[in-house]
């Protein structure tokens, strides 16, 4: 690397990165088959896996945000049933990762604040061999069933608060260090515990640095055009071991030096995968959730897209600026709105708590959605653009929340009266229009 590394626009990199997500065009219309929902996950090579449960399970969204209305029970069956070519482990969290890079995940991966050693050690030597027998001999089962068989052995007070028992504490020990596997998880997400061996045939760890330039090499794929930092972070990987990775693949022919515009004039140093394209334009639509991979990287995000984007549940109320659990609307190029949503189930509607429009001025490289030129003193050119923008936005957001609103089996859209936010009105304007109110 020479000479300077050719400089893709904002827009540039915001197409490819959407192309490479598989978010850059309309949802194709039909049903969605177990072939189309193992396309997307190939592509993505990671879904994180969380508790929350809000609107829908987090693993659920990001498959619905790629191909529409589809059924749950085929993403489960992917790693619920044999061949299990997916499984659970720690990866960007606690994610569903292709089976064949478990290994090189073990061999980056170490959860220290989920170990058992600070347990004693007889006791814990004595509850792993007991736990590895009863799971040799019985179906996949979940902490709680495991410790009805081998009794009550007390509470251990962990890292973080969490008042795990001790027969739970050396299951997610075992877990971590690979003994055991996932075998998927129950109604209540409780994660059901089998033997590895039933997972895929043993083979050995790799290093560290083959592991790395493995998770990089799928990564990179995913994500298009990345920093060696988001690089790091889709994995969870140190971004030193990211780095020299990338220059393996890079050696290889696998990726290709970019730059990418910073702050100023500054030109932000980054890797284009060679296979990842870049499309003339985008115009894909959809609400994207806080665990989706397109914003795993938050400073990614913000540089990218020039929005700031947390999540709430995180965030004391008071520091909250964009509600309890906002997802981001997605609309061509543009993250162009958040908006702050809720399932509630026993009224059979999904609420809207809040919305608020993201300011199209801001995002870096400019939007093919702005509006031309500031008016003039006498001009109301840019003002009568930026409402028409605010109209159409509120109206694509209100069609894709009546979309999702349908998947999750709820009746309605409602946007609460005291919603907060700058677009929450112009939402329910939208949705009474669209409602034909």
């Amino acid at each position: 690397m020479t000479s300077a590394p050719p400089a893709l626009s904002a827009s540039e990199a915001r197409r490819t990165v959407l192309a490479a997500q598989l978010l850059d065009r309309p949802r194709r219309p039909g049903p969605v088959t177990g072939r189309r929902i193992r396309a997307v996950l190939d592509r993505l090579s990671v879904v994180q896996i969380d508790s929350v449960n809000v609107l829908a399970r987090a693993h659920y969204v990001p498959v619905y945000s790629r191909l529409g209305p589809y059924e749950t029970a085929g993403l489960d069956r992917v790693w619920h049933q044999a061949p299990r070519d997916w499984t659970e482990y720690w990866a960007h969290e606690a994610s569903l990762v292709p089976t064949r890079l478990r290994p090189a995940l073990l061999a980056v991966q170490r959860r220290t604040w989920m170990s058992a050693t600070d347990l004693d050690a007889a006791l814990r030597e004595e509850l792993s061999d007991r736990i590895l027998a009863l799971l040799e001999a019985s179906r996949p089962l979940t902490a709680r069933q495991v410790e009805a068989r081998l009794g009550d052995h007390g509470r251990h007070e962990g890292n973080w608060g969490w008042n795990w028992t001790v027969v739970k504490r050396v299951l997610e020990d075992l877990f971590a260090s690979g003994r055991i596997a996932s075998a998927g998880r129950n109604a209540q997400f409780e994660r059901r515990f089998f033997p590895v061996s039933r997972l895929t045939p043993h083979v050995g760890e790799p290093d560290a640095h083959t592991a790395a330039v493995e998770l990089v090499r799928a990564a990179s794929r995913a994500l298009g055009v990345a920093t060696d930092a988001s690089l790091a972070d889709y994995y969870r990987i140190h971004v030193k071991a990211a780095r020299a990775a990338a220059q393996e693949l890079y050696r290889e022919g696998v990726l290709e030096p970019v730059g990418l515009p910073g702050t100023g004039q500054r030109t932000v140093p980054a890797w284009r995968h060679v296979q990842a394209p870049t499309p003339r334009q985008a115009t894909g639509r959809a609400l994207v959730s806080p665990f989706d991979p397109l914003v795993f990287h938050r400073p990614r995000v913000e540089e990218l897209f020039g929005v700031r984007y947390r999540l709430g549940i995180y965030t004391p109320a008071p520091k909250r600026t964009r509600g309890y659990y906002s997802l981001v609307f997605l609309l061509g190029e543009r993250l162009a709105a958040q908006v702050d949503l809720k399932a509630d189930r026993l009224s059979g509607v999904l609420l809207v708590r809040g919305a608020w429009r993201e300011d199209p001025a801001g995002l870096p490289g400019g939007s093919a959605c702005a509006t031309s030129s500031p008016a003039g003193p006498r001009d109301g050119t840019a003002a009568r653009g930026r409402t028409a923008d605010v109209g159409h936005v509120a109206a694509e957001l209100a069609a894709e929340l009546d979309d999702l609103a349908a998947w999750l089996a709820l009746e309605d859209v409602v946007v609460e009266p005291d919603a907060d936010g700058d677009l929450a009105r112009d939402v329910a304007r939208a949705l009474r229009k669209l409602q034909g109110f």
